[in-house]
């Protein structure tokens, strides 16, 4: 699997699970934190959207906030990458490195 950010757009759930089963290549928790937090952003968005439709006299505060969240999903979404290729359970190419390879 490949796991990629592209310009402006966010990890997919799926390339999070497939990170999600091989964080454990490190000791710290780091990861796993970080995709914990991610996935409290997505909520959020989620969260924000429904508030447009519901509060339509603060609609605008709320765009406002769901832009922010989308911000800081591609934010962490690029962190967790980086993270990721630091530690060695991706390669160069963003694909999984098998446990027996590169650790």
């Amino acid at each position: 699997m490949n796991i990629t950010v592209q310009d402006g757009s966010q990890i997919s759930d799926e390339a999070i699970k497939e990170l999600q089963k091989h964080a454990d290549m490190i000791e710290c928790q780091c990861p796993n934190k970080l995709m914990e937090i991610l996935e409290m952003v997505r909520d959020f968005q989620e969260y924000t959207r429904e508030c447009i439709e519901k509060y339509p006299d603060d609609r605008d505060t709320h765009i406002w906030l769901k832009s922010s969240a989308i911000n800081i999903d591609q934010l962490l979404s690029t962190t967790i990458i980086q993270l990721a290729r630091f530690e060695g359970f991706i390669d160069e190419n963003n694909k999984i490195v098998n446990r027996g390879e590169g650790y």
